[in-house]
């Protein structure tokens, strides 16, 4: 996400350098290499290429790059059982009064 929030901010394209650049004191130049080609194989990142220099952009929209995201969370960690989310977020002690009137709100306008 941090990645794709650099990307989206730019909104165009960014060199592999500009992002190293701006990545530098949180990663290793090779992980987010790794990061660039992981995002560009799953079809989040375009990528052109011009000698050595890579260019990078956004495939998808923030908001599309969430929705992925949100998915592989619910597959993966709930088995994509939406009542195991509830479940978690209600069981748990950070569900202020206000946030749970806040789901039922929304539950209620669906």
């Amino acid at each position: 996400m941090e990645v794709m929030r650099i990307i989206w901010e730019k909104d165009g394209e960014i060199t592999s350098s500009e992002l190293t650049e701006k990545l530098s004191s949180v990663w290793k130049p090779t992980t987010i290499s790794t990061f660039l080609k992981r995002l560009s194989d799953k079809g989040v990142l375009n990528v052109r290429r011009d000698g050595k220099t890579g260019y990078y952009s956004a495939a998808i929209t923030e908001e599309e790059y969430k929705r992925e995201q949100t998915k592989e969370f619910m597959e993966e960690i709930h088995s994509g059982s939406v009542g195991s989310l509830f479940a978690a977020l209600c069981d748990s002690k950070d569900l202020s009064e206000d946030k749970l009137s806040e789901l039922k709100q929304w539950f209620e306008e669906l």
